[in-house]
C-alpha cells in the first residue's frame, strides 16, 4: 500500500468508451472536463489533463494521486489510460490507482437515486461481439462499508437478462431496490427497458475521484507495479497483441 492517509490532491480520469473524461480534487473543489471524442482521445486526454490543473492554478508535482479507469471498455481506450497514467507517475513520482470503470459509472447515480434506502446495483457496458460486461455490488447507509463491489464478470444478453431477474428476486426479498445503470439502451432496449429502474450514462471521472479517496489504500508506486488494462476478453487482447508482434517482424523483414 502507498499511501496510509486520505490524499487531498487527486487526478481521475477514464478513456474506456466515447466519452473522455478528466476530473482533479484540490482544496475540495473539483475541476471536470468530458468530452465525447470517439477514436481521439489519445489526442484529448494530455491537453485535458493539462486543462484541469491549470483551472487549479497547480502543477502535476503537486498531485497526491493519480486515478484511472482499468476498464472493463474499448481495448485500445483502456491501454491508452494506462500508457497515460505511466508516464505520468513517472514523471510527477505519483502513486496511481486503477478504478472500474462500470463501478465509476454507477457510483453518483446509485448514491442520488438511492437516498437513504438499501440498494444492490448492477452495472452494463456494451462488450460488442454480442455479450455484456456486468458489474454488481451493494450501497447501503446502515453497513460498514457502505459501498461494497464484486468482480465483472463478461456475459452473453440471454445470461444477463437471467442474472438480472435473480438479483431483482433477491432485492425483493431483502427489501433492497435493484438500479440497473448503463450504456446498453441503444444496442439492447430489451433489457434496458424491462429494468424497474434503468440509466443510461457512461463512466465519469468526477465520480471517479469519490471511489479513489475509498480506496488510496490500494494505490500502487511505479516500485510495486504498472497501471493495467483490465482485459476481461483475454483472448480478444492476446490476438492484439500478437498482430503487432507480426508487424514488428514484418517491419523488420522489409
Amino acid at each position: 500500500m502507498a499511501n496510509t492517509t486520505a490524499p487531498e490532491t487527486i487526478l481521475a480520469l477514464d478513456t474506456s468508451t466515447a466519452n473522455c473524461t478528466v476530473a482533479l480534487l484540490y482544496k475540495g473543489e473539483v475541476h471536470a472536463i468530458h468530452e465525447m471524442t470517439p477514436q481521439k482521445h489519445a489526442q484529448r486526454i494530455l491537453p485535458m489533463i493539462d486543462d484541469v490543473l491549470k483551472q487549479a492554478g497547480i502543477s502535476g508535482q503537486e498531485v497526491d494521486l493519480i486515478a484511472f479507469g482499468e476498464g472493463p471498455g474499448a481495448f485500445t481506450g483502456i491501454r491508452i489510460a494506462a500508457g497515460i497514467v505511466q508516464g505520468l507517475a513517472l514523471g510527477w513520482q505519483t502513486p496511481f490507482l486503477a478504478i472500474s470503470s462500470l463501478e465509476s459509472m454507477a457510483y453518483q447515480l446509485v448514491k442520488a437515486e438511492a437516498g437513504t434506502r438499501p440498494v444492490i446495483w448492477v452495472a452494463l457496458m456494451d462488450a460488442r461481439m454480442n455479450e455484456i460486461y456486468l458489474q454488481q455490488g451493494t450501497y447501503s447507509l446502515a453497513d460498514k462499508q457502505p459501498w461494497q463491489a464484486d468482480k465483472t464478470t463478461l456475459l452473453t444478453p440471454l445470461d444477463v437478462t437471467e442474472q438480472l431477474q435473480v438479483i431483482q428476486a433477491q432485492a425483493e426479498k431483502s427489501g433492497q431496490t435493484m438500479i440497473v445503470i448503463g450504456d446498453i439502451e441503444k444496442e439492447y432496449p430489451e433489457i434496458a427497458h424491462a429494468q424497474p429502474v434503468y440509466h443510461d450514462t457512461l463512466p465519469n471521472a468526477h465520480a471517479m475521484l469519490r471511489l479513489a479517496e475509498a480506496y488510496y489504500p490500494n494505490s500502487q508506486t511505479l516500485e510495486e507495479g504498472l497501471p493495467m488494462p483490465l482485459y476481461l476478453r483475454n483472448e480478444v487482447a492476446e490476438t492484439i497483441e500478437q498482430r503487432l508482434a507480426r508487424k514488428k517482424i514484418a517491419q523488420k523483414n522489409d
